[in-house]
C-alpha cells in the first residue's frame, strides 16, 4: 500500500519558534479559508514553549508538523518547509499573523491567470497594538522600484510559484542571522519572475511585544541589510553612502540627518539615479518617483529636530516658500518648548 501523499494545489508554510500564544489563531485562520485544496506545513524550530503541542491538538489531516531537535534559525526552518512542500504554490504566513478567509482563493486565482508572476502578495492590515496598513504596489515595475527600499511583496503575505523556486534552487540563506532574511529571499524570486500585489487586504499582521528585537541595534542591522541589497543588485556604494541611504527608509529610527548629511544625501541621490540609468537595474520612472517621495518626505523628520537642516533641505528641494509656514510653526513651537525635538 502506497504512503505517498496526493498532490495539493497549495502548501501553506508557517515557521514556528516560541509563538505558542498566537500559533493556534494563525492555523485556524488558514483552516477557515474558503479554498480547501492545501496542506499546512508548520515547521517548528525547537520551540521551548507549548507551541508544537498546541498545533498537535488541532485535529485536521491537512496539518503536517515538522519538528527539529535543535534550533537552526528562521532561514533553515523555512528551507525545511520548502523542501517538504508538494503544492503548485507555496503560501507563507507568520506564526503570529492571520490569513483572511479569501486569501488563498484569490491568490490562487491570480497566479493561475498570470503564469509570468512568481510572487503574489496583497495589502496587509496590522492588529494588536497598531492599526496601520501596508498598501503594496500593484505592478511589477512599481514593486521592483520599491525593492531597493523594502519588500516588493510582503513575505508573510505572499504566495509563491513553487516551480520558480525549484527550477532555480532558491532557498533562504541559512547563514544570514540578522533581520531581513525574507526580503533577501524575495529579491532572489524577482530575478526569475515578476511581482504582483492584489489591491485588497488579505492578511493581518500582529504588532506587539513579540515583534521587538530585544538587545539589537536596529539601525546597524539595517546598514548590514542595505549593504546586502546593494550587493545583490550590483550597485556600488561606500559605507557612508549606505548610511545616507538609510535616511530614505521611513521604517528606520535614529537621529535625522544633519545639514552636512542632507547635502551629501542629495549628491548620493543624483549618483544613484545616474547609476541606475546606466546599468538599468530598476525601471527609471518608478525608481525616481520612489526616491523623490522619500527625499521630500524626509523634511518632516528633519524639521522636528533641526531647524537649519530643515531649511537647507527646503532650499535643495525648491520648496522654501511652499513649506515656510509649516517650518516656522514647528520651529517656533520647538523653541517655546511645545514640541519635543
Amino acid at each position: 500500500m502506497s504512503t505517498t501523499r496526493p498532490p495539493v494545489k497549495v502548501s501553506v508554510l508557517i515557521t514556528l519558534y516560541n509563538k505558542g500564544p498566537f500559533v493556534e489563531e494563525a492555523v485556524h485562520s488558514i483552516l477557515a479559508n474558503s479554498f480547501t485544496d492545501f496542506e499546512l506545513l508548520v515547521v517548528d524550530d525547537a520551540s521551548t514553549d507549548d507551541g508544537p503541542a498546541r498545533v498537535k491538538a488541532i485535529a485536521d489531516p491537512r496539518i503536517r508538523l515538522l519538528e527539529s531537535a535543535v534550533n537552526t534559525g528562521r532561514a533553515a526552518a523555512a528551507n525545511r518547509g520548502y523542501d517538504a512542500a508538494r503544492g503548485e504554490y507555496v503560501a507563507v504566513l507568520d506564526a503570529d499573523d492571520v490569513a483572511y478567509p479569501e486569501r488563498l482563493a484569490k491568490q490562487v486565482a491570480f497566479l493561475d491567470a498570470h503564469p509570468e508572476v512568481g510572487a503574489c502578495g496583497s495589502w496587509v492590515k496590522a492588529f494588536g497594538t497598531s492599526a496601520v496598513e501596508a498598501r503594496m504596489p500593484a505592478s511589477d515595475a512599481e514593486a521592483r522600484a520599491l525593492s531597493l527600499f523594502g519588500m516588493p511583496v510582503l513575505y508573510p503575505a505572499s504566495m509563491l510559484r513553487r516551480s520558480v523556486i525549484e527550477a532555480h534552487h532558491l532557498r533562504c540563506d541559512p547563514q544570514w542571522l540578522l533581520p531581513g532574511m525574507d526580503r533577501l529571499f524575495m529579491l532572489k524570486v524577482g530575478q526569475h519572475s515578476r511581482y504582483a500585489n492584489l489591491q485588497e487586504h488579505l492578511s493581518g499582521y500582529r504588532v506587539g511585544e513579540q515583534n521587538m528585537r530585544h538587545g539589537r541595534n536596529a539601525v546597524e542591522d539595517k546598514h548590514h541589510l542595505y549593504r546586502a541589497v546593494f550587493d545583490h543588485f550590483g550597485i556600488p556604494a561606500t559605507k557612508e553612502q549606505i548610511v545616507l541611504q538609510t535616511f530614505l527608509h521611513e521604517e528606520v529610527g535614529g537621529a535625522p540627518p544633519t545639514a552636512g548629511q542632507v547635502h551629501r544625501l542629495a549628491a548620493w541621490i543624483k549618483e544613484l539615479v545616474a547609476t541606475n540609468q546606466r546599468i538599468g537595474v530598476f525601471p527609471s520612472p518608478e525608481l525616481e518617483a520612489q526616491i523623490e517621495k522619500r527625499w521630500k518626505g524626509l523634511f518632516h523628520r528633519i524639521v522636528l529636530h533641526d531647524a537649519w537642516s530643515a531649511l537647507y533641505h527646503m532650499w535643495l528641494t525648491n520648496e522654501l516658500w511652499g513649506r515656510a509656514g509649516y517650518w516656522g510653526k514647528v520651529t517656533s513651537e520647538r523653541w517655546l518648548g511645545r514640541r519635543n525635538g
